[in-house]
């Protein structure tokens, strides 16, 4: 895994619109950090380093406050309204040992030269570090053929990242395209459909 990006932040004493509006006005970003059952603590960011990071996609990084260097994850960033400018950020604390298991969705590379895709399962049940969350796992699927599967042992896994699935587990397959027989109705002897609203004469007769 590549280093990760190392953001410098301060401590901010004052809170308040006035105040993040002066501290934009410097170059600066508004920012809080909370998480792992400590007190939040509310930053400011250069706004230089900031956008560069999170216009990257990049969701984790070293957070350097005083010296002091701990793993934080983007939690939500606030644009303006014409996406120029970041105007608050939230950042969250995480354990750089800890694990989860969660679902991520299998995505497809590529175009098939022959047969259908049977697409088995649309996501696969992954354990990775917290602070390494893919955001999918692809499967080129140009060279398959006909009766060829892919099976957990076949998706390429980066980093940490461990399936919990048995590595047989079958995640899609190509299979011959079934040719559908359409049966049309007949709607010749359709019964004639009740009129909504009709008046239902007096079985007993009279005008």
């Amino acid at each position: 895994m590549a280093d990760e990006t190392k953001l410098v932040a301060e401590k901010r004493d004052q809170t308040g619109t006035s105040h993040s509006r002066r501290l934009r006005w410097e170059g600066k970003v508004p920012v809080n950090l909370c998480g792992l059952g400590q007190e939040s603590v509310s930053l400011t960011i250069s706004g230089g380093d900031l956008k560069p990071f999170v216009v990257s996609g990049s969701q984790v990084c070293d957070l350097v406050i005083d010296g002091t260097e701990q793993k934080v994850i983007v939690k939500e960033v606030q644009w303006d309204t014409f996406l120029l400018h970041i105007l608050h950020a939230d950042f969250q604390r995480v354990d750089p040992k800890a694990r989860v298991d969660l679902e991520i969705p299998v995505a497809t590379r590529g175009s098939l030269n022959e047969g259908v895709l049977d697409h088995v399962l649309h996501e696969v049940s992954v354990n990775c570090p917290v602070f390494n969350i893919p955001e999918k796992v692809e499967v080129r699927i140009g060279s398959l053929k006909i009766g060829d599967e892919v099976t957990i042992a076949d998706l390429a896994f980066d980093g940490d990242l461990e399936s919990v699935l048995p590595s047989d587990t079958v995640v899609l397959r190509i299979v011959e395209a079934q040719d559908v027989e359409i049966v049309q109705e007949d709607v010749g002897a359709a019964v004639e459909p009740e009129v909504i609203g009709r008046k239902v004469e007096d079985e007993e007769g009279g005008e």
